[in-house]
């Protein structure tokens, strides 16, 4: 079902999140141009709505990167179920969404460390990233790790 009575949260995480453009030192993002985006954190129940993707899938890092806003690990993901949504691949890239301050050409990085880094099985929320790239996190930390 699809959500038509005005923004999802998904948008309005977007909307309501604080966009700076960097001119220099503030505090915790870099000193060079980028931008930080403060997200609102959602529930999983929230995640799956405003995901238009949600996946469980086997997880395992590649040696390439993506750059959107800064330069993400691109991991590979071997699709196990649907859960919602669709696509026509049963391997997905994905990128896990930073919960910090990015610097365009930077590697990004992660308060608590990146959720993907370790490889195996995870229920993915996603989006797709602007332009047709990889898929992305819907928000910081949208994976939840699957018993092995």
């Amino acid at each position: 079902m699809q959500h038509t009575d005005g923004m999802g949260w998904g948008k309005t995480a977007l909307a309501i999140g604080i966009v700076c453009t960097l001119g220099g030192g503030l505090a915790g993002c870099a000193t060079t141009a980028g931008q930080c985006v403060d997200y609102v954190s959602l529930t999983p129940a929230e995640q799956a709505h405003e995901a238009s993707l949600v996946v469980d899938a086997d997880v395992r890092p590649t040696d390439r990167t993506v750059e959107v806003a800064g330069r993400y690990r691109v991991y590979e993901a071997t699709v196990t179920d649907v859960r919602k949504g669709r696509t026509r691949d049963d391997r997905i890239d994905v990128i896990a969404t930073s919960d910090q301050c990015t610097t365009s050409g930077e590697p990004v990085e992660y308060v608590d460390g990146d959720p993907l880094a370790e490889p195996g099985s995870y229920r993915l929320y996603l989006t797709r990233v602007r332009g047709g790239g990889p898929w992305q996190l819907v928000v910081p930390g949208a994976a939840e790790r699957l018993p092995a």
